[in-house]
């Protein structure tokens, strides 16, 4: 399945696709996701947009929105947020064949790198999950699930960190290590 996998995306590893990518990306993050959020959000940053933070912190930002709003930001969550996750992990995906399996191509960990994006994804997936259950269940407060939506959204920045840091070390590889 690995071999299949990396064979498609060998396939769309072009800049005419990364640039599509990333054009449907900055329309996600500038145009859908916040025309998508209620008009009376509140001025607090969506609990996806932190590293971290506590059941504390999360039902305080929560408690700032009314109930239809919550409503709005939990289908959001498990729509909008379910395509967006796939532009993203895709396109790293495919940055980081042209970067860094590119510059390290005899390196088994590279063609590994590829799918580190999309433990982002599955991340961010069970990161929606439960923020969405949290927003439809306050005032109900769920601990355990705010304390399991906080690590979801720490693994998911993490895992595209790395992505994009090994996007890094492949392009300053190609562009200004030529051989070792």
């Amino acid at each position: 399945m690995k071999a299949e996998l990396l064979a498609i995306f060998e396939k769309w590893a072009n800049w005419k696709s990364i640039l599509a990518l990333i054009i449907l990306q900055t329309l996600f993050v500038l145009v859908i996701l916040p025309g998508a959020s209620p008009s009376h959000a509140s001025n607090q940053p969506s609990l996806d947009m932190h590293f971290s933070y506590t059941p504390q912190k999360a039902y305080q930002i929560i408690s700032t929105h009314n109930q239809e709003a919550l409503q709005i930001m939990a289908i959001n969550r498990l729509t909008l947020d379910i395509a967006y996750p796939l532009v993203y992990g895709l396109m790293i995906s495919l940055l980081l064949i042209v970067s860094f399996r590119r510059a390290f191509p005899k390196n088994k960990f590279s063609d590994w790198a590829v799918f580190i994006p999309w433990a982002g994804v599955l991340c961010d997936y069970l990161e929606n999950i439960s923020l969405a259950t949290m927003y439809l269940q306050y005032p109900r407060e769920l601990t355990v699930l705010a304390w399991m939506a906080s690590a979801f959204t720490a693994l998911k920045w993490t895992f595209i960190g790395i992505g994009f840091l090994l996007v890094f070390i492949g392009a300053v590889k190609l562009v200004f290590i030529k051989k070792y």
